[in-house]
């Protein structure tokens, strides 16, 4: 698909479907309906002065896509509306600055094992309601997310930046700058770039040493189709990172395709990419139970699969197979860390 909110929508709905918040209506009882403010929201009157200049505020901020976000003063009450944004906001503020998340962050970002953020409120779809219910002063969201939404929250007298795509570890990087930028961050986001520097020169150079490029590609099938990434893919970027070859993209496809069977025995990769189970019951189907792997090894078509007859199918934790922001080079270690492992397994074999 040549349109780059398509391909992403592709992605959500295809590959990891539990993503999608804004699907969703809140339901009674949900967590968005247990954890949100007794009291009615003080929206904030766009037409109200901001808070004094501090720290360099009011600023024009420059993004990566070439736009200009103004940002009055520090926001104190962010709610970064996906786990992409979730991502993003975690690495660079205190929880304290945080008003609420998006259900699904427990699952798809990095905060799926973090203590210290399991008591925010919480929202399970992107609209309107339950985020002005968290009195957010900005809200951070992805582009393919529900514009009504955002001009809904702006009318409401809320900031709203909606993020550029990401699909490479560049874009990543601006981004988590640019944030540093609107957030009043700068030196934290300095920080943790300049460590993912050094993470991304080590994977290249541990890749160089590998002695061997292994042809690698995603699979996604949680029984209605198949699906892969090609090329302009955080999974592409991952697998590129890790020192291996996307044969998917190498053939020439772009974005999140379908893949059948006899694609597959075509491709015929050294190893195949799935997400492990979700652990989280409610929300949108995903990959439960390890139905992608469960399925590549049960059908009989696939059964001289190198990678299945070998057993080299390789399970990324969801966050990370589903990585959206600068999470993709920890996608991309985990991945090299899977794949060495295989690799010395295959070696005592003696089929390596």
């Amino acid at each position: 698909m040549q349109d780059r909110s398509l391909r992403r929508a592709c992605l959500l709905l295809c590959l990891i479907p539990g993503l999608v918040a804004g699907a969703c209506s809140r339901e009674a009882g949900s967590p968005a309906a247990r954890s949100a403010p007794d009291r009615a929201p003080q929206l904030a009157d766009a037409s109200a002065p901001r808070t004094a200049a501090t720290n360099g505020f009011p600023r024009d901020v420059l993004l990566p896509d070439g736009s200009t976000f103004h940002a009055a003063a520090p926001a104190a009450r962010i709610v970064p509306a996906s786990a992409t944004a979730v991502d993003f906001v975690a690495a660079l503020v205190a929880p304290e600055r945080v008003a609420g998340l998006p259900e699904q962050a427990l699952e798809y970002s990095r905060l799926h094992d973090d203590a210290l953020w399991r008591g925010h409120a919480r929202f399970r779809a992107y609209l309107a309601e339950p985020v002005l219910m968290l009195r957010p002063d900005l809200v951070i969201c992805d582009p393919w997310q529900a514009r009504d939404t955002q001009e809904r929250l702006r009318e409401a007298g809320v900031s709203v930046l909606s993020l550029d795509e990401i699909e490479t570890w560049a874009d990543a990087r601006a981004t988590l700058l640019a944030l540093g930028e609107v957030l009043g961050a700068e030196e934290r986001a300095r920080e943790v770039t300049a460590d993912l520097d050094r993470r991304v020169e080590a994977l290249r150079a541990r890749g160089a040493a590998r002695g061997v490029r292994l042809r690698v590609m995603c699979y996604s099938n949680f029984g209605s189709a198949g699906w892969t990434a090609g090329s302009r893919t955080t999974v592409d970027e991952m697998i590129r990172l890790a020192g291996m070859e996307n044969l998917v993209a190498a053939a020439g496809r772009e974005g999140h395709c379908q893949v059948t069977f006899e694609d597959l025995l075509v491709f015929d990769p050294d190893v195949i990419v799935v997400s492990q189970p979700l652990k989280q019951e409610s929300g949108h189907a995903g990959d439960r139970g390890g139905a992608s792997e469960r399925l590549l090894l049960s059908e009989a078509s696939l059964a001289d699969l190198r990678a299945v007859r070998e057993r080299r199918i390789v399970s990324l934790p969801a966050w990370l197979f589903a990585a959206g922001s600068h999470e993709l080079v920890s996608g991309a270690e985990a991945l090299a860390d899977e794949v060495d492992e295989l690799l010395r397994r295959l070696a005592a074999e003696g089929r390596r």
